[in-house]
């Protein structure tokens, strides 16, 4: 009888235990998904911000197979990984003094080192390179340098719309910032690239 009612007493226990571990996994993993936060967000723009949790995601790109049928019957398996690992991406919305802002956060990790993709776009913009151009209703600023060992590429403008770009990039790693409706200083976009 005690053996009877000791089993499904264990087999709650073990069901407790697996969700509370599931959920804190869960749990764990979105806090990861999130690159910068709303709290952080409002730290260096001010106003208000949110998190579109609808559209931030964590995206993992699998290591895949490729199978090499041979003439003679056999047959080899080798994996075959892609040049992207992951893919963070993450949008959030603020207002700042009444101005309705978009930022969107895309962090990817490649499989090998990331300055041969962005090579071209580096070289447009020559190293410790600062242009600005102002006209009665026209700003282009642009900037290329180092900051926290990443290579950054800035850009910010008022035409068509207010917007800041921010572009940084090391080792395998590669940051698009892009902030729609404001114009954030330089200090500003390193500020975001500090806190992801």
């Amino acid at each position: 009888m005690k053996t009877k009612l000791l089993i499904p007493v264990v087999l709650a226990i073990a069901i407790v235990a697996i969700s509370v571990t599931t959920m804190s996994a869960l749990m764990g993993s979105s806090s990861k998904i999130v690159a910068l936060s709303s709290s952080g967000a409002q730290a260096i723009f001010g106003g208000s911000w949110e998190v579109l949790q609808n559209q931030t995601y964590l995206k993992v790109y699998p290591t895949e197979n490729i199978t090499i049928y041979y003439a003679n019957g056999t047959n080899v398996t080798i994996p075959f990984p892609q040049h992207v690992k992951t893919l963070d991406h993450e949008v959030l919305v603020g207002n700042i003094n009444g101005t309705k802002v978009k930022m969107m956060i895309n962090v990817v990790q490649f499989t090998s080192n990331v300055s041969h993709f962005v090579l071209p776009l580096s070289h447009f913009i020559q190293d410790k390179h600062h242009h600005h151009h102002f006209s009665q209703n026209y700003m282009l600023i642009y900037n290329s340098t180092e900051y926290n060992g990443y290579r950054v590429i800035y850009f910010a403008s008022n035409t068509p719309y207010p917007h800041t770009i921010l572009i940084a990039y090391k080792g395998p790693t590669l940051i698009e910032v892009t902030l729609n409706g404001y114009v954030a200083s330089m200090a500003q976009m390193e500020e975001v690239l500090n806190n992801i």
